[in-house]
């Protein structure tokens, strides 16, 4: 990084928000997020026409996501938190409220008593069960390819993938499993805000038709699960009960991003690959969480009280966003942090979160990215990147980090 962007940096610290979120930075956000970890604790940008708080330090990720008054609900306290850091409304994407009333969006005895209800979802017996559905779901996919083929390991491969094995583990018809894969995907990283709101829009609208239909015909799925807690139960309200069928959406649909992920830096890395195989793979996950975490940051939080980092006190109430990437690349917590290196300790990484909000579901996704790269890197194990690794067309959006697609030459 050149003196010229780091003055610019620092100015921009100093003076006022700046943007943080460009195409360079989602290409490659590590060199920024870096400069940030070594000349602040935190740094104010602006992300959808708010003012926001990047923390990039590991030890200070952990402190804040250890706080009890650590605040998600951005729906019940839009008028206390969110008015004093509007910088840009017209920028400001909005969703319908009634869909982030879930175990993701709440604080407090509200969110211990969602997370208590999905527990059950969560169990070894249900588990082993999904690990089954997805290795089958993936079986039958990679005997379509053929040897020598050109495929787009993202859309072909592990998209479809997570959202056929979503379909069948939710109840999903298939007739309509052709939408919420799109619009899970423009509503975390589309690059206009009117695409980010039609997405969620459609993804809310869709949850309140899967009632219904699940209501009309039941079965032996997770949404008709859900929907006897909310009828039969009364264990969470119709706002919940909707909120949570999008976040079921969001999350079975998530290991796509992983699988990419991990496809893209074991082919580009043929000496950490051989070293996976030799494993069969197990293990190699938390490196490639670890190394390119899903998420770049936390959606915003909040506390309620003043954050101290030395000389730098942020006023309660701002909005705080925890860079799990740049954390989980901090050298004062894993040595020489930009080399990937699957046999490496990983204890510790925020790849799935941390504290009370840690991924519910960290073991699925853990075992659904594990069978993914398996099977299809165990079928065609002679597979390269039909592109330089450099090359790799990552998505927009500020929180994710996602392959828009990635071309593998199977072999």
């Amino acid at each position: 990084m050149t003196t010229t962007v780091q003055e610019r940096v620092l100015a921009a610290t100093l003076e006022s928000p700046m943007k943080l979120i460009t195409r360079d930075f989602m290409h490659d956000p590590y060199p920024i997020l870096r400069l940030i970890q070594e000349i602040s604790p935190a740094v104010p940008v602006v992300v959808n026409g708010f003012r926001m708080w990047v923390v990039t330090r590991y030890d200070d990720v952990i402190r804040i996501l250890d706080e009890p008054g650590l605040g998600k609900d951005l729906v019940g306290r839009a008028r206390q938190v969110l008015q004093q850091s509007v910088v840009r409304p017209e920028r400001r994407p909005r969703f319908p409220p009634q869909s982030r009333r879930g175990v993701l969006d709440r604080d407090g005895e509200d969110h211990r008593r969602l997370r208590t209800v999905l527990g059950p979802m969560f169990s070894p017996r249900r588990l082993a069960e999904y690990g089954r559905l997805f290795e089958r779901t993936a079986g039958e996919l990679v005997t379509r390819f053929q040897e020598n083929e050109t495929i787009d390991a993202v859309g072909q491969f592990a998209r479809r993938l997570s959202a056929t094995f979503a379909g069948e583990l939710l109840g999903i018809p298939e007739e309509e499993r052709d939408g919420f894969p799109i619009w899970e995907t423009e509503m975390l990283t589309a690059p206009t805000i009117e695409r980010i709101e039609a997405a969620a829009q459609h993804l809310y609208d869709f949850s309140l038709k899967m009632i219904d239909v699940k209501r009309a015909n039941p079965g032996d799925d997770l949404f008709t699960w859900l929907l006897r807690m909310h009828d039969i139960d009364g264990s969470i309200d119709g706002d919940e009960l909707a909120s949570t069928i999008i976040m079921l959406i969001v999350a079975a649909s998530e290991p796509a991003a992983a699988i990419g992920n991990a496809l893209l830096l074991l082919l580009s890395h043929p000496d950490q690959l051989a070293k996976a195989r030799a494993c069969d793979y197990a293990g190699c996950v938390d490196e490639v969480m670890r190394f390119e975490s899903p998420f770049r940051m936390l959606p915003p939080r909040f506390l309620d009280q003043p954050l101290r980092f030395g000389d730098l006190t942020i006023p309660s109430g701002e909005l705080l966003l925890l860079s799990l990437a740049a954390a989980n690349r901090d050298p004062k917590r894993f040595p020489d942090p930009d080399i990937f290196d699957v046999t490496r300790s990983t204890k510790g990484h925020l790849g799935f979160g941390y504290g009370p909000h840690r991924c519910i579901g960290a073991q699925l996704g853990r075992m659904a990215t594990e069978i993914g790269i398996r099977s299809l890197l165990n079928r065609f194990p002679h597979s390269e990147l039909a592109i330089p690794a450099e090359q790799a067309d990552w998505r927009l959006g500020t929180y994710m980090r996602r392959l828009e697609n990635l071309p593998v030459t199977l072999g």
